[in-house]
C-alpha cells in the first residue's frame, strides 16, 4: 500500500476584509523578506486574481492589507526592468523566471486610476520570494496613468451598468 499523504497539497485559511475566509495553498505564499514600501512588518502574501487586469496581492498577516496590482509586463517593451540579481533575499539568477507587479491606486474615476512604475514589485517564480525596489529613472513615475481616456470612459461605462446607474 502506498502512501499517497504526500501528494496533498497543504493548505492555510487566510481572513480577509474584503473577501472573507479563504483557503490557500501553502505552496502559492509569496514571502518579501523586507516587506512592502510602508509595510515592512508584513512578509507574507498571497495573489487572488480579480477582474482582468486586476489581482490582489493580499497579507496573510493583516485581514485588511491588500494592494490592487496589475502585471508588469503589459506596460511594454518602454517598461523594459530587470529584477535586482544581488538581492540577498531573492537569490535572483539571470536564468530565474520573475514575475513583475505593479500596484496600482484606484479611484473613483478610472481616468484618474495610477500605477507606480517606479516601485514594482519582483517575484522569484523559483523560490516565491519577493522584493520591492524603486528604481532611479526619471521616465517611470509614482502616478502613471493606467488608461487611456478611451479606455477610462468604457471602464466608467462598465462600472455603471453593474451597479444599475443609468
Amino acid at each position: 500500500m502506498s502512501d499517497d499523504s504526500s501528494n496533498i497539497e497543504q493548505t492555510l485559511k487566510v481572513k480577509s476584509s474584503r473577501f472573507g475566509e479563504l483557503e490557500v495553498a501553502e505552496s502559492s505564499i509569496i514571502l518579501i523578506p523586507s516587506g512592502l514600501i510602508g509595510f515592512p512588518r508584513f512578509t507574507k502574501f498571497v495573489m487572488f486574481e480579480h477582474k482582468p487586469p486586476f489581482s490582489w496581492l493580499h497579507s496573510i498577516e493583516d485581514e485588511n492589507l491588500a494592494f490592487v496590482v496589475v502585471d508588469g509586463f503589459e506596460f511594454g517593451k518602454e517598461y523594459d526592468v530587470r529584477p535586482p540579481l544581488n538581492d540577498k533575499d531573492c537569490d535572483f539568477t539571470s536564468e530565474d523566471e520573475f514575475a513583475l507587479l505593479v500596484v496600482v491606486t484606484v479611484r473613483s474615476d478610472p481616468r484618474m486610476t495610477t500605477v507606480n512604475l517606479k516601485a514594482p514589485v519582483f517575484v522569484n517564480m523559483r523560490n516565491r520570494t519577493g522584493v520591492q525596489i524603486i528604481i532611479d529613472d526619471a521616465r517611470f513615475s509614482t502616478r502613471h496613468p493606467l488608461w487611456s481616456e478611451d479606455n477610462a470612459e468604457d471602464s466608467q461605462d462598465e462600472a455603471k451598468k453593474e451597479s444599475g446607474d443609468k
